[in-house]
């Protein structure tokens, strides 16, 4: 019998591994997907161990903390709902961002940009796994500005575009315009 052809032995070879940081959805991201890790862990460096067949990831200790199929789909979730908090944390206690935080933040920009967010929000399983679009979303108002960014949410709300790069298109075409009307003047 041929050793490749043993499902079992797969996962004898020698694992690759990488440091991460936790992020603020509780997840750690490794070859194109994102793994949850207990929710306590949040801002710590772990390390991943990836086999052919599972991720394992450990704190510095070497104490495995979560382990997961292995996903090879890109931008994929691997989340375990038991690593997520019960409950969130509120803008008084803590610097973690949560989608309450996400909300008020879109809140300020504008109605369109609050409803891009909510269907952000909307559009995961767990809201963790939407963090870092709605984050991108709402940093744009930095490079372009926020009555841009409420227009291109607008437009986005309109056109039923609710990613990043088609909000991110938007608002890059909005400020454009803007630039090259100044220019022209």
């Amino acid at each position: 019998m041929r050793i490749d052809s043993d499902p079992l032995q797969l996962d004898l070879f020698s694992p690759e591994l990488a440091v991460r940081k936790v992020g603020a959805n509780y997840h750690v991201p490794f070859d194109g997907s994102y793994y949850s890790v207990p929710f306590s862990l949040y801002g710590e460096m772990v390390i991943v161990r990836a086999s052919k067949c599972s991720i394992d990831i450990l704190v510095s200790s070497g104490f495995c903390v979560a382990t997961h199929n292995r996903s090879f789909t890109r931008r994929k979730y691997v989340t375990d709902p038991s690593h997520l908090p019960a409950v969130y944390y509120s803008v008084f206690y803590d610097s973690r961002y949560d989608a309450a935080k996400f909300r008020s933040w879109a809140k300020y920009f504008g109605n369109s940009t609050s409803q891009v967010i909510e269907v952000i929000l909307a559009s995961k399983p767990f809201e963790e796994q939407a963090y870092k679009t709605c984050m991108a979303v709402l940093q744009l108002s930095k490079k372009y500005g926020s009555s841009i960014l409420e227009h291109a949410c607008r437009n986005a709300v309109s056109s039923n575009l609710f990613t990043f790069s088609a909000i991110h298109k938007l608002a890059k075409a909005e400020y454009d315009k803007h630039v090259n009307k100044f220019v022209a003047n």
